[in-house]
């Protein structure tokens, strides 16, 4: 198989929390796949030519993209201070080089080409674990997804907070309106009265609730621009009742974009869908910006896993402390600073006792275990959270395929590794735990979406089982 080095870094080859490399003129896309013959033609099809896209990709500040998702509201945050991409090499050419990719995924826009990084579990992970994170579990079968694209990550993303929204019913506003009516309704004007008394009606000035108001306009001039998506499908009664509550008018874009965040604290939930319809309209889509400048899309998928870990424990019946609680701090050395606030994860009890993990969506490495500094980091959470609680565990979560779930003979571990460490005195559980992504996609969302609520239930169970029965 032979591709230009475009079409490798357009097409979707390129995966998060990988390592790919180039050498001899050919692309190593992972470890498990076959080598890409680099095709080296001329003019736009010749390597150098599109050379310059991964300079400006590694070197991009990624708290400056255009498109950075964020979701204050879900407990987690985002660390800008993780680059899309790692180059590496000596002296590094188009055909002699090594990409690393971290939990980025997105694009890249330079010169006219296209980066993308997707996600190594796929599409149907993704709107999973979207989908999970606004409370929609149950998916509908979606078509016409290319692989390549990320075109469908915000649109997907703005359907599942709109139906998340509407849950509250339509937006209204209280809107001052002056109307001639046989009948007095609210503050009747004298003058006119008296100048127009044979005609029997009455100028009124009064206030109402209106579903016409600025958010319901919005929304509905972007159903109507998202009319032919395939995600917009079995919207229909969403779109017919927006369409409705407007009276079908038509406002101008500018108008629209001018729309202000809703202030009734009932109708919060609108707020991000208001946001997200201002990028669709804007067409920050497929195209970022001027092409002749550097633009990016990103989204933090380890964010997103983590607040889904979270969610499967909650579910479970497991209750979380606040992981910004002031009492775990240490001091930092900073002259006239607070102290440095500790924030793990995961932080809960069980029976009395704490347990303290860290959730990555990073690929582990079974040869070298648990990263270096990811153990430092838990081994100081652990520490200072003893002081105010009776740690009976700790450890990782990871997420792994099915493929490799397999090779690793976890099932004979119910995925999950036990170990132990020593620390005060004290000896503390210590735990690295898998949960199974399914690999096969081909048969559908459907398919996926079953096995992978299975593989859930399965993890949790074990998860929660293995806490119970180590000595505390």
């Amino acid at each position: 198989m032979s591709k230009t080095l475009s079409q490798i870094f357009s097409d979707g080859t390129l995966v998060d929390n990988t390592i790919h490399q180039a050498k001899e003129g050919f692309f190593y896309a992972d470890r498990s796949k076959e080598p890409i013959e680099i095709y080296c033609g001329r003019g736009t099809n010749h390597p150098k030519v599109v050379w310059p896209l991964l300079n400006s990709a590694a070197t991009l500040n990624t708290e400056e993209a255009e498109l950075v998702f964020r979701m204050p509201e879900a407990d987690y945050e985002h660390n800008t201070d993780d680059p899309f991409i790692r180059l590496t090499g000596t002296n590094p050419n188009p055909l002699d080089f090594t990409l690393v990719t971290g939990n980025l995924i997105g694009c890249v826009k330079a010169e006219g080409y296209t980066l993308r990084i997707s996600s190594r579990f796929g599409n149907d992970f993704l709107r999973y674990i979207i989908a999970d994170a606004d409370g929609f579990v149950e998916l509908p079968e979606h078509g016409g997804i290319d692989e390549g694209d990320y075109d469908w990550l915000l649109i997907y993303l703005w359907l599942i907070r709109l139906k998340k929204a509407f849950r509250l019913g339509l937006p209204k506003t209280y809107e001052t309106r002056v109307e001639s009516l046989a009948q007095v309704h609210g503050r009747l004007d004298p003058v006119d009265y008296f100048l127009n008394q044979e005609r029997a009606h009455y100028k009124c000035t009064y206030r109402e609730h209106s579903y016409d108001n600025d958010t319901t306009r919005l929304i509905a001039r972007t159903l109507q621009h998202l009319d032919s998506h395939d995600f917009l499908r079995e919207a229909h009664t969403l779109n017919q009742t927006f369409q409705i509550a407007t009276l079908g008018r038509r406002n101008s874009l500018q108008d629209l974009l001018a729309a202000r965040p809703v202030q009734n604290p009932f109708y919060a939930d609108y707020n991000p869908v208001i946001v997200l319809s201002k990028q669709i309209l804007r067409n920050e889509l497929s195209d970022f910006g001027n092409r002749t400048q550097t633009s990016a899309f990103f989204f933090d998928v380890s964010m997103l896993f983590e607040y889904f870990v979270r969610k499967l424990l909650k579910r479970a019946g497991v209750l979380f402390r606040n992981k910004t609680s002031r009492d775990w701090t240490i001091p930092s050395g900073r002259l006239n600073r607070s102290p440095r606030l500790l924030i793990p994860d995961l932080v809960f009890d069980i029976g009395g006792a704490t347990y303290v993990f860290d959730v990555k969506y990073k690929s582990f490495n079974f040869d070298d275990g648990v990263h270096r500094d990811d153990l430092f980091q838990l081994h100081t959470y652990v520490g200072q959270i003893s002081n105010q609680c009776h740690v009976a565990g700790c450890g990782f979560i990871y997420p792994i395929r099915e493929s490799r779930w397999c090779a690793k003979e976890l099932g004979y571990t119910g995925g999950i590794l036990t170990d132990s460490f020593d620390q005060a005195g004290r000896d503390i559980p210590f735990h690295v735990a898998f949960l199974c992504i399914p690999e096969n996609q081909s048969s559908g969302p459907s398919a996926f979406q079953s096995r992978f609520r299975s593989n859930c239930k399965a993890f949790t169970d074990e998860f929660l089982k293995r806490l119970a029965v180590t000595p505390v």
